[in-house]
C-alpha cells in the first residue's frame, strides 16, 4: 500500500505519525461525545459515589423488603417483578425515568419515590436519608 504524505509546516507526516494522529483523534471525539463525569460502572467504588456503605445497604434493603417488589442481585429471595430488576442500575441514564442517573437523585428517589413522582407505585418506606445513601451505595454495585 502507498504511503500518503502530506506537508504542514514543512514536516511530513504520513504512514505511522498519520495513523497515531488519527487514532489519538478518534478518541478524543469518542471522549467529547460520552457524558460528562460519567464512568464505566467497573471502575467506580460504590462506597464513594453515593457516599454510603454498599454492606449496610445490603442489610438495609432486606430489613425494608425492597425484594418484595425488585429483583435484587446478592440479595436473597429478591426475585420480584412488580418493580424493575435493579442489576446494572449504575449504568441506567435515568431513575424511574423521570431523574437523571446520579448518586444524588438516587438517594432522594430511595428516601421518598412520591416526593419525587406523585404517580410512582413505589411507597414512601420511612427510609431517611443516610439509609438511603447506604442502599444507593449497594445497587450502585450491581452489574
Amino acid at each position: 500500500m502507498r504511503e500518503m504524505r502530506e506537508m504542514r509546516g514543512g514536516r511530513r507526516f504520513g504512514g505511522r505519525a498519520a495513523s497515531t494522529v488519527s487514532a489519538v483523534l478518534a478518541v478524543t471525539m469518542m471522549a467529547a461525545c460520552s457524558r460528562p463525569g460519567r464512568r464505566d460502572a467497573d471502575e467506580r467504588d460504590a462506597s464513594q459515589i453515593a457516599m454510603g456503605s454498599p454492606e449496610h445497604g445490603a442489610v438495609l434493603i432486606r430489613k425494608y423488603g425492597c425484594g418484595s417488589c425488585h429483583t435484587i442481585p446478592g440479595i436473597p429471595g429478591a426475585k420480584s417483578t412488580v418493580g424493575p430488576p435493579l442489576a446494572g442500575i449504575a449504568g441506567r441514564s435515568y431513575i424511574a425515568g423521570v431523574l437523571p442517573n446520579n448518586p444524588d437523585n438516587m438517594t432522594a428517589w430511595i428516601h421518598n419515590p412520591p416526593a419525587v413522582d406523585s404517580k410512582t407505585a413505589m411507597p414512601y418506606m420511612g427510609i431517611s436519608a443516610a439509609e438511603a445513601r447506604d442502599i444507593a451505595a449497594y445497587i450502585y454495585t450491581l452489574k
